[in-house]
């Protein structure tokens, strides 16, 4: 017997064990008990519930107590066919709760063994069954709390994905306001205001020695009115930037190859450090679901910036390839780098007190869709970063 308890016996394995005509395992969900071992196999096995409380298995699975019975009769009919019971027939029984891990856990399933009431179970019958109830308790925790395991992490990926389409949805609306708001209203003053000017310089134009006061007053305005212009071209150019920052039409268009490219290009257009991107052509990302696109494209973006902004860098390289069945990313600088056990033990602070969030905000978006991230940096000698997502 201590043989046969050191494994995890199967319901035809203990109805041999015990010389019983059948063996029904239990399993807890909510308020329920159903089946999920049994023998003989019984088709309708799976559309019995016993409801936890109610019933001799019932009360085992609530007071944690096995019973012994010498001559049972079940009143559901289908728990009865179950037993291979006729009417009025009964049956010695045998049922022991299974417990888990840990007191918390409690009772999470029954054990329940029958035969013929002329051969009823007694304590030494018990007794041995206490082993195998054990290890059986165990096997039954630990396959509910697996199944827990993969309810959160479904659920959690559920929530996440909605989460990056919401903020990207949020960042769509954004933009478009802005573009059919912001820089219509900034292009149509800078129109107008090109007008005024010019219309200033006819008049201008037209000066002669009697009026020079009043030429000169009209060179003040135009002044303004250049100044003015200068300030909406500026804004207009500052929104448009800002507009391209939070949501990039060429990735919902084109795809995230495409749309790295094109984030590239914009970044490329201002002086700064040579700005390169490499693409592996068989980096297919055709199977990368929307969410995970939007959080790479993000990562990348918030990279090139840090980049730009802090490496001092002569030349950024961006890169997409595709390992197995990963997508890894990267972002690497010839920059001034930086002291990583440093950076780890230390707020990186601006000179004037504001705390870099740039890695941080990389680090995040990362553990939401589960990549890996890993950041190699050597002072004067650049910052490599490496996101990797399994698909």
């Amino acid at each position: 017997m201590s043989a046969a308890a050191s494994s995890i016996p199967s319901a035809a394995d203990l109805a041999g064990l015990f010389e019983a005509d059948g063996v029904l395992l239990y399993a807890i969900e909510a308020q329920d008990l159903s089946i999920v071992d049994i023998w003989p196999e019984h088709a309708s096995a799976g559309s019995l519930k016993l409801q936890v409380g109610f019933g001799v298995t019932g009360l085992v699975a609530r007071t944690g107590k096995p019973v012994l019975l010498e001559a049972d009769s079940p009143r559901n009919s289908l728990h009865r066919q179950l037993l291979g019971l006729k009417p009025q027939q009964t049956v010695a029984r045998m049922c022991l709760p299974l417990r888990g891990l840990d007191e918390e856990a409690g009772v999470v399933g029954v054990l329940a063994v029958h035969r013929s009431p002329r051969r009823p179970f007694g304590p030494d019958d018990l007794e041995a069954a206490g082993p195998i109830a054990t290890v059986l308790g165990l096997r039954l925790h630990a396959e509910q709390l697996w199944r827990a395991v993969n309810r959160h992490r479904t659920e959690r990926d559920r929530l996440m994905k909605q989460a990056i389409s919401a903020q990207e949805a949020e960042r769509r609306r954004i933009a478009f306001d802005l573009h059919d708001g912001v820089t219509t209203a900034l292009a149509s003053m800078s129109f107008h205001l090109s007008a005024a000017d010019l219309t200033v310089s006819e008049l201008a134009a037209h000066d002669d020695s009697e009026a020079s006061m009043r030429a000169q007053e009209l060179e003040r305005a135009r002044a303004e009115l250049v100044s003015a212009r200068v300030l909406a071209d500026m804004a207009y150019n500052q929104t448009r930037a800002a507009i391209s920052g939070l949501h990039s039409l060429v990735l919902d268009d084109l795809g995230l190859v495409a749309a790295i490219e094109s984030l590239v290009q914009m970044a490329s257009r201002d002086e700064g450090p040579s700005i390169e991107l490499v693409v592996d052509p068989a980096a297919d990302t055709d199977d990368l679901p929307n969410h995970a696109a939007a959080a790479l494209y993000r990562i990348l973006q918030e990279a090139l910036a840090n980049a730009v902004k802090h490496a001092e860098a002569d030349r950024i390289v961006l890169s997409l390839r595709r390992v197995g069945d990963s997508i890894v990313i990267g972002c690497a600088d010839d920059g001034k780098g930086f002291d990583q056990e440093e950076r780890r033990n230390a707020r990186t602070m601006d000179a004037d007190g504001a705390q870099h969030f740039g890695l941080s905000s990389i680090a995040e978006r990362c553990a939401i869709i589960e990549a890996s991230l890993r950041v190699e940096s050597v002072p004067e000698r650049g910052t490599t970063m490496l996101v990797e997502l399994p698909l």
